[in-house]
């Protein structure tokens, strides 16, 4: 991935599709005031891995995503993403769009998963950061 015109077509195409879901996402804001939380997580979570994904496509390396300030920005990110879907999922179960019951029980057991994903994930993070300071690895 050191082809200079491959690096700037993809930060293109990245660029115009973030910029589509941020659009879309600022536009519900006007709309649906009262999902300001929901909405303004999202917009961090999309901004911060467009940001996280510029920063490995500019100068792509193992050691940057071994690093703790990538493994703690992860970390943000998908906690943000997490925060987006519990609010989803506490304003959604009241709505009319969950009259099914199988709805309910759906949302129910995505959002137990994406949350057990969630905190798999940061152990495997924060594991390997801790295997890392143990061997004495000080560019970790």
């Amino acid at each position: 991935m050191n082809n200079l015109s491959f690096k700037v077509w993809f930060i293109v195409a990245l660029t115009l599709a973030l910029s589509a879901v941020i659009t879309r996402l600022a536009w519900e804001v006007t709309t649906a005031a009262p999902s300001l939380a929901l909405i303004m997580s999202a917009i961090f979570a999309v901004l911060n891995i467009y940001a996280l994904l510029l920063y490995l496509i500019i100068k792509p390396s193992l050691k940057k995503l071994r690093s703790l300030p990538v493994r703690i920005w992860v970390s943000a990110i998908v906690t943000a993403a997490i925060i987006s879907a519990i609010v989803h999922y506490i304003r959604y179960i009241p709505s009319p769009l969950a009259s099914w019951p199988l709805s309910i029980i759906i949302a129910s057991l995505l959002l137990t998963a994406v949350i057990i994903i969630y905190l798999l994930a940061l152990w495997v993070l924060w594991a390997l950061w801790v295997k890392a300071i143990m061997r004495g690895d000080s560019s970790e």
